[in-house]
């Protein structure tokens, strides 16, 4: 087993070496994409500094892109498993060692995306498969890669995820999830508030993620009608205006960008990114 790492920074906060350093012994090579305007300082110790390869600084351009600069490192430089790490995500004690030793040992006919348990308790019980994944954590090996294909970075940051399990069922392909790995990751920035007897909670996305997530689940769902959760996208799309209302900040220009998220969503407009500029600020 030869490991590659990708993780992506953006104004990473000091704890995020120590994140960095739960799995980075682990891996042959270590691929950081900043995507801090300018860099950004991220203090490592010798031994990880040691597993760098590439240290792309630069403006933001997303997780799509940076996925697939580390997809064509690891497809050119002999590696076996490609490792997709976010910055705030991190192992607990001792689980990625075995989540490697795990994975390592199994032989799949079909291609396969290894994900560890997130945020609950690693097991030692048997690997079972799943319906989705995040993609933090997730380990993809080359026949994957080789089968299925790359990232869809046209999606910029939401849904790449998503995107992928389905072209991967579409392909005989499944999601496994090896409990003898668990991840430790924070979802974003929610908020809950009582009305009554209803208590919802908002993920609080920034007018950014709004424009991407509407826009990315309705070109999904175009794309693939026979695997798309509509459930979900009723949930991250079609309610986003109600939560925006009732609990969120800066409401006219999430209003704004959801609903122009809408319109190229539905309209399958991929190449039309009017958010992409705002990405660097």
């Amino acid at each position: 087993m030869k490991l590659l790492a990708i993780t992506t920074l953006y104004y990473p906060a000091p704890e995020v070496a120590a994140n960095i350093s739960t799995y980075a012994l682990e891996v042959d090579a270590l691929f950081l994409w900043d995507n801090t305007p300018g860099g950004s300082a991220l203090a490592l110790d010798p031994e990880t500094g040691q597993k760098v390869v590439r240290w792309r600084r630069g403006g933001n351009v997303g997780i799509g892109q940076a996925l697939n600069e580390a997809a064509r490192l690891f497809l050119a430089g002999g590696f076996t498993h490609l490792l997709v790490m976010d910055q705030d995500s991190a192992f607990a004690s001792g689980s990625f060692c075995a989540y490697k030793k795990c994975i390592a040992a199994r032989a799949e006919s079909c291609p396969v995306v290894y994900v560890p348990r997130v945020n609950r308790p690693a097991e030692d019980v048997p690997a079972v498969r799943t319906n989705s994944f995040i993609l933090s954590g997730s380990v993809f090996p080359r026949q994957t890669l080789d089968r299925v294909g790359l990232f869809e970075e046209r999606f910029v940051i939401d849904a790449i995820d998503v995107e992928y399990g389905y072209r991967l069922r579409r392909s005989g392909g499944s999601i496994v999830q090896v409990a003898q790995g668990s991840l430790r990751h924070k979802l974003g920035y929610p908020l809950s508030r009582r009305f009554l007897w209803w208590r919802p909670v908002s993920l609080n996305y920034s007018p950014l993620r709004v424009y991407y997530i509407a826009r990315n689940f309705l070109c999904l769902q175009r794309a693939y009608p026979d695997c798309i959760d509509r459930r979900l996208v009723r949930q991250l799309v079609w309610k986003r205006p109600l939560y925006i209302l009732l609990m969120e900040r800066q409401k006219a220009a999430k209003l704004r960008a959801w609903l122009l998220g809408v319109c190229h969503g539905l309209g399958g407009r991929l190449d039309r990114d009017a958010f992409r500029k705002c990405l660097n600020p």
